[in-house]
């Protein structure tokens, strides 16, 4: 009986250092998915809360990056740290990136996606619902406009609903899908590495480069 109670107090012990680490370290959590997600042969590398959570990883992959394709709504983290150096380099000409925004005229009889994602927006945040969402995209044009170097850094339009965001480097993608009920800042973050996954929304993005207005 005491051999059997030492090794029921030994798997506590072990269950509950387990909670604790899972509890506590970021890390650690990541390790364990990284660890399912080979053993179960996915192309998932991890995923973050948030795009807070999600902010160091994503520079640490654009900083050795040399082609990068973002997809996005307002575009408002093009204008933040996050790609300061990125923009650099590509103004350097020492690196490419595509980025794919919202397009702002909608013809008669198109869809108006932008309005169509302010509507959601609206019912939980009430600064939006008059345009907003619109001038914000537009701001997001106005800063890249002087920053934009032929074949290195671009911005096209697209016309397609918003239900995600999308930031690929030559090695990883992530994609942050927008829910109806939440900004996209706190939608978790999916990164994927190389496979099926990454193949198709890169492919999405190459898509709508080709078919978007510059």
């Amino acid at each position: 009986m005491e051999f059997l109670r030492d090794i029921g107090t030994s798997l506590l012990a072990s269950a509950l250092f387990l909670v604790l680490v899972w509890a506590f370290s970021k890390t650690a959590r990541r390790l364990i998915r990284g660890l399912a997600a080979h053993l179960l042969h996915l192309d998932v590398e991890e995923v973050f809360a948030n795009s807070r959570d999600a902010a160091h990883d994503i520079k640490r992959e654009l900083g050795r990056a040399r082609e990068v394709s973002v997809l996005t709504g307002r575009g408002s983290e093009l204008q933040r740290e996050l790609f300061e150096d990125l923009f650099l380099r590509c103004r350097a000409r020492r690196s490419r990136c595509r980025i794919v925004l919202p397009k702002l005229d909608v013809r008669a009889g198109e869809p108006d996606w932008i309005t169509d994602r302010e509507e959601e927006i609206q019912v939980f945040d009430s600064a939006f619902g008059a345009g907003l969402l619109r001038r914000q995209i537009a701001a997001t044009y106005d800063y890249l406009a002087p920053l934009t170097v032929e074949g290195h850094l671009e911005a096209r339009g697209y016309g397609v609903p918003h239900i995600g965001r999308i930031i690929a480097t030559e090695r990883v993608v992530y994609l942050t899908p927008y829910s109806a009920d939440r900004h996209g800042r706190n939608s978790p973050v999916i990164k994927y590495r190389r496979g099926e996954t990454y193949d198709v929304l890169l492919r999405l993005i190459e898509k709508l480069w080709v078919g978007g207005p510059a």
